[in-house]
């Protein structure tokens, strides 16, 4: 009996009568008809399958042979890491690490310190013997059979683990580094008690490194120097004691990976005293040090805060080693930290020449000379310059230092310089490794030579390669313009637009956030477009356009792109109208999104309708909040710098759109009437509307006619008012006839308008009662927008007035203490000089001495005075 399935379904023929094969041998076994396919996967199962089979014998009888007691005996005699097994002999494995105790090591054995606990006991013949860790290794190697040996012998120890728990043993493990001894040294070990192993040990560590003692010396006062917990007092002591400890033996510290850093330790100081004691004793090392991967950090240290003179003799070191130093990864990267950094132009091209062959090594020219000169000046030498080039380009672009702005700048010199063949092989190594070299301008030019060179099967490559990396290639200083060589020149628009375009949409609010991702953008919709890219992009691009292996019409390319991103482009343009406008001032770019195509457009670029008229919406959104004149807090879209500019830009579109499309008229029906007549009080509101009645319909211009109060209109005596004046007045006549040129608008106010301020002046051809003094009005008679701002403006008039106050009142007291100061001084003066009676006193010195003869001049002595006043002026003198 069939069931039937769920809702009535019918079940399907030869459902549970015959049962399906799980895969292509249970086919096979069952005599079913086999396909083309099946059956080379059938053969290749059945391979597979006996391979397995006799693998899994060969573990069996290698296991075998481990645990029978001949291995022991073969142990004696034969090195466990260069042991044989059934598979055949096993490759020398190099360790990571090896610490030897022995000067020469021709059998080693794997001594693990966890066999201390079983040292000085006798072994238990019935004990079984486990693999060695460097047969396991071997296993390993051999696939699926060392597979299936590691879960057999972890099954054997998890089973001895449970034997020992039950005898009441716990077992805790721990992995340590194994130490590798001879066989000798070992036995000699086993012997040995505990305190003796270890100062044993310690001896034969110090024989193999004798300074080790010295570098944990070294690290100690280190920890300490760095440590911010440590005493001022401390720190100074530590430092001296550290540099005793380094002085003489820094040639041997540098190299390590942890005494390197306590010499680096010591730079950082930035003590010339002890820079230059660490500097004068490695300077010979230089070279050398610069290729550790350790004692590199002090070279670029000594760089970094060296003086003068001690880089130039880095950068003399580098002379004639530059070549070697770029093919080792380590030094590759000081060598690029010094030319970009620390190089000048003469060291740069000593660099520089040493890649163009041996010749220029030997023969130093004073004069930097660019590649093209040296051709140009010698031709014959261009081919062996390029040979050479090549040679070096090949073994280095295969590492990371193919990211180098070093390398770009010997791969922009050879691609410039080298034939069609040499190119070809150029772009076969560089296509898979094109978003690797665009982080700078050297690299870039050589990724768009590239795409421009390659062919069409190598293009598709290098597009592919963009996938996940193309948002952060848009947004980088030069990596933009290898998106835009490749929007100009790959003709297979769907691969572009599925690996780069769709990516740029998926992140279009971060790429327009950023200023060369908002420039990727607007190459999309307005390619080579002046306004947003500066010369030397263009004329880059312009080398391009005689490629040979772009064939489709680039008035398509662009279509093809630009459809791919208009959906997300314009749903974010619409959502974010007012972030672009007031916060990032991107007004060019809403321009360029919305406005129609020119002549001097190189494709024809259709906005939908749909998305037009959801901008426009936007923008009447913005047009609708109430406008007050002058708002510092938050200006009006129609007074915001950035915001007329946008208005103005679409409104020279709206004569090649249908009327429904055009910004004018949403404007004209979107903003109320009362809004749209408030907006005479400024200058720019009046240009707005004076360019809504020259491209906006009849409908618009009844609309501006009935909003606008004349009246109120004339009282303005800016240009715009005036201009707006004359179009109403003539609103009924052709607008052919109103070929006004627009004049950039007067401000308003200017920064704290003056008490004389043109806002409320009459126009020039009214009568005034008195031509001196301004007419009297009522503030609280006048619209909203202008009692707000005449509030304002009263509120800043009394601001100033008390900061006049302000000022005076400073001003007099000021005079006043200069007025006394020069009162003090005259009255002392006058005073002081009174006071001086030297003259008196010398002529009764002389009267006294000779009596006979100058007796005259002998000051009368005056009466004494008892009043008060002569007794205070006694007391003052």
């Amino acid at each position: 009996m069939v069931k039937l399935g769920k809702m009535g379904k019918k079940p399907k023929k030869g459902l549970g009568t015959k049962k399906k094969a799980k895969n292509v041998l249970e086919k096979k076994m069952k005599g079913m008809k086999l396909k083309t396919g099946e059956r080379k996967k059938a053969k290749k199962m059945e391979e597979r399958m006996h391979l397995k089979a006799e693998i899994n014998a060969n573990v069996k009888q290698e296991l075998a042979r481990f645990k029978s007691p001949k291995h022991e005996e073969e142990d004696d005699t034969r090195d466990s890491i260069n042991s044989e097994s059934s598979f055949g002999s096993q490759p020398k494995r190099i360790p990571k690490k090896r610490v030897s105790f022995a000067k020469e090591m021709l059998h080693t054995k794997v001594f693990d310190k966890s066999d201390y606990k079983s040292m000085g006991q006798e072994k238990s013949s019935k004990k079984k013997v486990k693999v060695d860790e460097a047969d396991k290794e071997n296993l390993k190697t051999k696939g699926k059979e060392g597979k299936a040996a590691e879960k057999k012998e972890s099954k054997d120890e998890e089973e001895k683990v449970d034997a020992d728990e039950t005898e009441g043993k716990t077992i805790v493990a721990k992995k340590k580094k194994p130490i590798q001894v001879t066989k000798k040294v070992k036995e000699q070990l086993l012997s040995m008690p505990r305190k003796e192993r270890k100062a044993f040990l310690r001896q034969l560590k110090a024989k193999k490194n004798p300074i080790a003692d010295r570098a944990l010396e070294c690290k100690k006062l280190w920890e300490r120097i760095r440590s911010s917990k440590t005493p001022k007092q401390e720190v100074d002591d530590s430092i001296g004691k550290l540099v005793g400890l380094v002085k003489g033996h820094a040639a041997k510290l540098v190299y390590a990976h942890d005494t390197s850093r306590v010499i680096e330790c010591l730079v950082a100081l930035k003590r010339p005293g002890i820079n230059n004691l660490l500097f004068e004793e490695l300077s010979s090392e230089i070279v050398r040090m610069t290729k550790s991967k350790y004692a590199k950090f002090f070279v670029m240290k000594m760089l970094k805060n060296g003086n003068r003179h001690q880089r130039e003799t880095i950068m003399n070191a580098f002379r004639g080693h530059a070549v070697s130093l770029l093919r080792i990864t380590h030094s590759a990267e000081v060598l690029e930290t010094a030319y970009n950094d620390f190089a000048n132009a003469q060291q740069r091209f000593d660099i520089i020449s040493e890649f163009y062959g041996k010749e220029f090594v030997l023969f130093r020219t004073d004069k930097p000379r660019t590649l093209e000169e040296i051709v140009a000046e010698e031709p014959s030498k261009k081919k062996l310059i390029t040979q050479h080039l090549e040679e070096i380009i090949q073994t280095v672009i295969e590492k990371t230092t193919i990211r180098l702005s070093l390398t770009h700048r010997l791969l922009l010199d050879f691609a410039n310089h080298c034939d069609a063949e040499q190119l070809t092989n150029l772009i076969d190594s560089l296509k898979d490794k094109i978003p690797e070299i665009i982080h700078t301008q050297e690299g870039s030019r050589v990724a768009c030579k590239c795409i421009w060179s390659s062919a069409a099967k190598d293009r598709k490559l290098i597009v592919k390669n963009f996938k996940d990396l193309s948002v952060k290639a848009a947004m980088e200083h030069y990596g933009h313009r290898v998106l835009m060589a490749i929007f100009d020149s790959v003709d297979d628009t769907v691969l572009t637009n599925k690996f780069i375009t769709s990516e740029l949409g998926n992140e279009i609010g971060k790429l327009i956030d950023d200023q060369w991702g908002e420039r990727t953008i607007h190459s999309i919709f307005h390619p080579r477009d002046g306004r947003s890219m500066d010369k030397q992009e263009l004329q880059i691009l312009t080398e391009g356009d005689s490629n040979a292996h772009s064939k489709k019409n680039k008035s398509d390319r662009y279509a093809e792109v630009y459809k791919a991103i208009c959906e997300s482009l314009y749903l974010y343009v619409a959502a974010n109208m007012e972030k672009l406008i007031f916060q990032q001032n991107k007004p060019k770019f809403v321009i360029g999104c919305l406005e129609t195509t020119s002549q001097y457009d190189l494709f024809e670029r259709k906005v939908s309708s749909e998305y037009r008229k959801a901008c426009y919406e936007a923008i009447v959104e913005l047009a609708k909040r109430e406008f007050v004149p002058m708002d510092s807090e938050c200006y009006h879209l129609i007074e915001h710098d950035a915001g007329h500019f946008v208005l103005q830009g679409l409104f020279r579109c709206d004569p090649n759109l249908p009327e429904e499309e055009r910004l004018s008229v949403a404007l004209a029906k979107g903003v109320p009437s009362s809004q749209l007549g408030g907006w005479i009080s400024c200058n720019k509101g009046c240009h707005i509307l004076l360019k809504m009645i020259q491209t906006g319909g009849a409908s618009v211009k009844k609309i501006v006619l009935d909003s606008v109060n004349k009246k109120q209109l004339k009282e303005y005596a800016f240009k715009g008012a005036m201009l707006l004046a004359e179009a109403l007045e003539n609103v009924n006549a052709p607008m052919q006839s109103l070929a006004v040129k627009q004049v950039r608008s007067d401000a308003i106010l200017r920064e704290h308008c003056s008490a004389n301020s043109d806002l409320f002046r009459k126009h020039p051809g009214a009568k005034k009662e008195d031509d001196e003094m301004l007419e009297k009005i009522d503030i609280e008679n006048l619209p909203r927008a202008q009692k707000r701002f005449a509030k304002q403006f009263e509120k800043m008039n009394m601001e100033r007035v008390a900061e006049i106050f302000k000022k005076n009142y400073m001003n007099i007291r000021t005079l006043a203490a200069l007025l006394l100061l020069v009162v003090a001084i005259y009255t002392y003066t006058i005073v002081s000089v009174t006071q001086e009676t030297f003259l008196e006193e010398i002529d009764e010195e002389v009267a006294l001495e000779k009596p006979e003869t100058h007796g005259h001049l002998m000051p009368a002595v005056p009466p004494k005075d008892n009043t008060w006043w002569g007794w205070a002026k006694s007391w003052f003198v």
